[in-house]
């Protein structure tokens, strides 16, 4: 038996995969506490780029084999996750939640068996229009089962409560991730087709001299090229995750726009001081687009009318820029109260309540910390 490697609390984080706008909270996190980062591979073309693990003294990083059963139609499990958990035993779980991960479900159910706080932190319904039984059954299970479940916006809580979910182990912490801006992973869903047929006819029929800049990668990136490669007016930077060569393009940009369905690209927009223009289904979106007020920080277009409503949208800020300036002081004001405190803060305010003392650490066979804190295991090393 060994103490935690650090005399901190130490927290068992468990990721579907690690990605670069994700992995600097769970750096600062390690700030507060001893962490071991659990994550997969991302799939190829998934436009979320390659991870650098920086070599902290007190962060192990865990890279597991999701598997698929039925290809995906009975669910999927981390492999190794389970036997870590029984071996290790961490002062909490901070897991993201997945009602159709197995091993999500074995680790929420492991933590109760072993008095471990579990903290799931996750969307809920906030995207479901309507919910089955099924769906009502299980997340009650779930919020009996866990310590707090930690919704990523204050939409996500209205959300469960919408839907009439016992809220006593609702918490909220701001998904106010910081690191690239990007119009985001390019797919069928970022529907940038639609941009930049509005951006052709702004500067066919208006006259209007704009220059479309697109930060991102992913499985569209080939056809978009393709599809651009006469326009001079469209730049394609590729993925960019230093953060001084993404202010340097924003910089040249008045708004951010995201005409699909929009995630964290609504923060990163934000703490560059874009408004941030993007359509108003909200419930397709994730959770951060509800931070958008219409009129103030951005603008939301018409779903229904996407073409012209769009289009009228990027116009009215294009020809008045008295307004894009008033609106880019809110839009940074706006992350500037989703970012203080950092979500890592956010994170540590509830879960560094989860546990008084750390456990004690219970291993097959003795590691140095030093062998430990440096090392990227893979599931195939996890019975």
């Amino acid at each position: 038996m060994a103490g935690s490697r650090s005399g901190l609390k130490r927290v068992g984080i468990v990721q579907p995969i690690l990605s670069n706008y994700s992995l600097p909270v769970f750096l600062e996190l390690a700030h507060s506490c001893d962490v071991d980062l659990f994550f997969s591979p991302s799939p190829k073309d998934s436009g979320f780029g390659e991870v650098a693990l920086p070599e902290t003294p007190n962060v192990r990083y865990f890279q597991l084999q999701t598997l698929e059963l039925c290809g995906g139609w009975l669910g999927m499990f981390q492999r190794g996750l389970l036997a870590y958990i029984f071996r290790e035993r961490p002062d909490a779980l901070l897991l993201s939640a997945n009602l159709r991960d197995l091993s999500f479900w074995g680790s929420v159910l492991c933590g109760r068996f072993l008095g471990i706080p579990v903290y799931a932190h996750g969307h809920g319904p906030f995207k479901k229009k309507r919910i089955s039984l099924a769906y009502r059954w299980a997340t009650q299970t779930l919020l009996r089962l866990v310590t707090s479940y930690i919704c990523y916006a204050p939409a996500v809580r209205q959300s469960f409560i919408h839907y009439r979910f016992d809220d006593r182990k609702l918490t909220v912490a701001d998904n106010s991730v910081v690191n690239p801006l990007f119009v985001g992973r390019l797919r069928k869903g970022s529907n940038l087709q639609l941009l930049l047929r509005v951006v052709t006819r702004l500067r066919e029929n208006n006259g209007l001299p704009l220059v479309l800049h697109v930060i991102g990668a992913g499985a569209e990136a080939a056809r978009l090229r393709e599809e651009v490669r006469d326009r001079a007016w469209v730049i394609l930077h590729g993925e960019i995750y230093d953060a001084k060569k993404i202010r340097a393009v924003s910089l040249d940009c008045f708004l951010g726009c995201y005409p699909g369905n929009a995630g964290l690209s609504v923060v990163h927009m934000m703490s560059l001081s874009l408004p941030v223009v993007t359509h108003n289904g909200l419930h397709a979106h994730g959770p951060e687009a509800s931070f958008i007020r219409d009129g103030f920080g951005g603008i939301l277009y018409d779903h229904a009318d996407a073409d012209q409503s769009l289009y009228q949208a990027i116009r009215s800020l294009a020809v008045n820029l008295t307004k894009v300036a008033q609106m880019r002081q809110n839009a940074f004001a706006t992350y500037q109260n989703l970012a203080h405190p950092s979500l890592a803060e956010r994170l540590w305010a509830i879960i560094g309540d989860g546990a008084e003392q750390p456990r004690a650490r219970v291993c097959e066979k003795g590691t140095s910390s030093a062998e430990l804190s440096s090392t990227v295991h893979t599931g195939a090393g996890l019975p």
